[in-house]
Formats: C-alpha cells, structure tokens, sequence
C-alpha cells in the first residue's frame, strides 16, 4: 500500500510539473499578443492533465510509456521498486516524512487564514473591515463576499472606488477562491516540489492580471490613469491570505501596472486567445491521459512455473487432491472427474485459476469453481497468499447440499525446474573449450608404427587345474 501511494504520487508529480512548464511556456508566448485573460483561463491545463493521467486505461488503449525512475530523483525512484524489510522501511520513512510536510504546511496555511480574519473588524451592520491602507477584497469560499477597507470612502475617489469594486466583482463572479482552495490543496500535497510553489505564485498574479483585464477592456482609454493611482495608492495586505483574492496582495506592483498597457484587445483577438487556451487544454486532457506516469516504473515479473497442489473435501469426509503444473499470469483449469471425485461430489467439480506474482513472495489466486452436471458457477474468491503457503476457502454446493473445502498451495518453481509444456531449461550453455589440433599427414612419408612384441601364448581352458573341492563358499553381498 505504501509502495502504491508513493508511485502514484511521484506520477502525479510529473504530471504536475510538466502541465506547469508547458503552460507557462505557452503563456510566455501568447501572454500580450491575446490577453491575460487567456493566460489565466490555461491554468486549467494543470488540473485537468493530472485527472486524465489518474484516469483508469484500458488494455487496448495507446499509450506512452515514461520511464519514472529516469526523471525522478534516485531517492523517490527507489523507494517505490525496492523490496524487503530494508526497502519497506526506506519507503515507510519517505511516506511518514511526506505526511508530515503536508499535515504542518496545512496547519501553517489554516493559521495565515485565521490571522488574516482576526484582524478584520466589523460595522454596525457586521459587515467585515478591513484595515485601514489595504484595498478591497472578497473573502469565502462557499458564499464569498467583497469586504472593503476602513478608509475605503476617504482614501480613493469616486472614479477609483468604482474600478475597484468592478475589480472585485470580477473575482466574485469567477469563483476565484474555490480556484484559490483548489491550488492550495495541491501545495499541501506537493510541498516537497518547487515547482508547485511557483505554480502557487504564478496562478495568483495571473488571477489579478485577468481581472485588470477584465475591467480595462469594456471601459474607456482615460479610465487606464485612475486604475493606475488607485493601485499605487494601495498598500497591499501585509499577511496574503489563501482563501482570499486581496488587491494587490501577490503581483509585483510594477509589473502589474506596465501590463495594464496591454490590457485593450480587440474582441477577435480576446476570443482567439480564449480559443487557443481552451485548445490547450484538451491537448493536456488526451496527453495526460496517453500518459502512463511510472508505467515502466515497476516493470511486471518474468513468468515463472508454479506448481498448484489442490484438495478438495467434502463435508469434512472425502477427499479429493491433484496437483498442476502452470505459469505464472497463465489461465489454467483443474478438473476432478474421476470415478471417486463423481461419487464424492455428485458431479464434476471445475476449477479455472490464475496465479498472478505479486511483489516479493506474495501470490494471488484468481479462481473460479464450478460443480455439476451441467456446471453451474459457485464461486470467484480471490486468495492472496505466498509462495509455498495454503490458502483455504469454503463453498456450498449448486443444491446446497455440501460444503467444500478446497485448500490450494502454490509454490514457484526454479528456472531451471523445466516448465509446463516440458522444454526443460533452454537457456545457452557455456561453449566448450576447442580440441587441440591434430598432427598434419603426409601421404609421402607415413610415420613408421614401433614394433610390437609377440604375445606369450595363453593355454587352452581345459588344461587349468580344478579348484580344490574344500574351498569355502563366497561370501554374498546385496547389490
């Protein structure tokens, strides 16, 4: 569990940081030629390809194959492929580690909130404050409404409280602070990437940009003066909290204040970028869904041969066992049919199996059982045991009659124990060292053989001598 909580993070990891870098490599290029407007409408883009690369894929599905150890670090490539007590233990302390970064940065932001609302003050009416020298902001996230500054009448004019308060209806009318819950929720889960908080960053002085944008564009050249004077004459919110969209609170005011120059599109070329970044987003969609995060990661075992041992008892009486001899991943069926199995089990009893290789020496039994004449299915159980261990299970009969009792052990077999189809071990054997070569001969000169003394002759067997008669027997050894 921990070991697919770790993988299914660092996917989800690279899904986020290559949505970013994309993203914002469009936004460079696109940003003043089709308005801010479009640059904050493609930070859907990051959602919306770690959904689809999260998504379930079928088998017959095209997909690309990343290799996530090659783009991760080694310490978070490792930690989910390793196997043993050292590697659980390597993988539970990163787990345990990356919880506790989430819960403190969580709590930390909590806390910038509660601060953030303890210094808001209220009117008559209950109607938030807040202090005096910052400018407006909407505040909630479930019914979020625009709290205005104590000095609010008295520090701007009539011309700038209006584009002010244009500018805040903006963020209220786009929901910007659920957008603001969700970047949150994703910082807390990726604090320990850096790209994520600038992400964070980004997202919010895009979120101003676009509300700058917004208003610019439907009021006339001269308004341009005003907007500039009120954001110049804002302080900023000392603390920015996450659940609200404060004036000024995040962008560089600079910055902020050269963009409004590019803010005036034409309506073609607002709706173009809005076009582009909608595009954008269904390229993200169907990239991150061909995107198979980490699917080389954890590459599957090799098939192994695994030998099945199955007993079946009825009503705790007879029994009936065999034994089967498959590979790993491969669908087999085991068939008690005989004279005994007929009579014990009023019928055939039928069990179609898979045994799949978990990691390290964890098996699962995916079966089947089907008893009678005509079969009829009784049960699909899933065991999950380990290598050389029983796994038992208990069903009743199609009539309900009996109970059986079918215990099945798996055990892997060596590589070099043959397989199922009997081909024993094919794996190339070792050359053999050459043979010394031969003398050269020559028909001209035949090399002289050494002479050869005669043989004594060897006397007819007739003419040995009898053995004597009082010899005693010979002793008898078992062979």
């Amino acid at each position: 569990m921990v070991d697919a909580l770790l993988h299914g993070l660092l996917a989800q990891t690279i899904a986020l940081s290559l949505a970013v870098v994309a993203m914002r490599v469009l936004q460079v290029l696109t940003l003043r030629r089709f308005g801010a407007g479009a640059a904050y409408l493609g930070w859907l883009l990051v959602p919306v390809a770690m959904l689809a690369a999260a998504l379930p894929h079928p088998p017959a599905a095209l997909v690309v194959h990343v290799d996530v150890p090659a783009l991760a670090p080694a310490w978070a490539a490792a930690a989910p492929l390793a196997r043993g007590a050292a590697g659980n233990g390597v993988a539970l302390a990163i787990a345990v580690a990356w919880l506790a970064g989430a819960v403190s940065l969580g709590a930390l932001l909590a806390v910038r909130q509660r601060r953030f609302e303890a210094t808001l003050t209220h009117a008559g009416d209950a109607t938030p404050c807040l202090p005096a020298g910052a400018g407006p902001a909407v505040l909630g996230v479930l019914r979020p409404r625009i709290a205005l500054p104590c000095d609010f009448e008295s520090a701007f004019d009539a011309r700038e409280r209006r584009l002010m308060l244009l500018h805040e209806q903006v963020h209220l009318r786009r929901r910007d602070n659920l957008w603001n819950l969700l970047a949150s929720a994703l910082l807390v889960l990726h604090w320990f990437n850096p790209i994520a908080w600038w992400a964070a960053r980004c997202l919010r002085a895009d979120q101003e940009l676009a509300c700058d944008a917004a208003v610019l564009r439907r009021e006339s050249p001269d308004a341009l003066a005003a907007y500039a004077g009120a954001l110049l004459k804002v302080q900023g919110v000392a603390l920015a909290p996450p659940l609200a969209t404060a004036w000024q609170s995040s962008h560089p005011l600079v910055e902020r204040v050269r963009m409004l120059q590019f803010h005036r599109l034409s309506p073609a070329r607002h709706r173009a970028g809005l076009r582009l970044a909608a595009l954008s987003i269904l390229v993200a969609g169907v990239g991150g869904y061909a995107l198979r995060a980490g699917a080389n990661a954890a590459p599957p075992p090799a098939q192994a041969s695994v030998m099945t041992s199955f007993e079946v008892q009825i009503d705790s009486k007879d029994t009936v066992a065999w034994r089967l001899l498959t590979h790993t991943g491969q669908k087999a069926m085991a068939l008690a049919n005989d004279g005994v199995a007929r009579k014990a089990l009023a019928g055939p009893l039928e069990i179609a199996y898979t045994v799949t290789r978990l990691d390290g020496d964890r098996l699962q039994i995916d079966t089947t059982l089907r008893q009678g004449e005509p079969l009829a299915t009784l049960a699909s159980p899933r065991l999950i045991t380990r290598d050389g261990q029983a796994a038992r299970v208990e069903v009743k009969s199609a009539d309900g009659a009996h109970v059986f009792a079918v215990t099945m052990l798996p055990k892997l077999l060596p590589p070099d124990a043959g397989s199922p189809d009997g081909a024993g071990d094919m794996r190339p054997q070792p050359h053999s060292p050459p043979l010394p070569a031969l003398p050269p001969l020559h028909a001209d000169a035949p090399p002289a053989l050494p002479a050869v003394d005669a043989l004594p002759a060897v006397r007819p067997a007739d003419a040995l001598p009898p053995p004597p008669a009082n010899l005693p027997p010979l002793p008898q050894r078992a062979l």
